[in-house]
């Protein structure tokens, strides 16, 4: 099984239905980053999450990164960029 780090809302039902549709793609959930709001300007994500986020992928190391959001072209390279 792969692994992954899933980023989602702050709710506990949000993270169950995101777990359970990793886990039905045949993805592990190594870590959750739990943000209130995935749709800022520049990565989905603030700033200081982009830094945790980059913490988290170096210990971690997940084969991929799950966003419970639909990502912009330009959310999706700006995270390419800086991941």
């Amino acid at each position: 099984m792969n692994s992954a780090v899933l980023i989602t809302y702050d709710q506990d039902d949000m993270i169950d239905e995101a777990v359970a549709l990793c886990e039905s793609a045949d993805y592990k959930v190594k870590h959750v980053i739990k943000q209130n709001f995935l749709q800022k300007p520049k990565y989905g994500l603030s700033g200081g999450k982009i830094e945790d986020l980059k913490e988290i992928i170096s210990t971690v190391k997940p084969d991929v990164v799950v966003f419970d959001e639909i990502l912009k072209p330009s959310q999706n390279y700006n995270l390419a960029s800086e991941l």
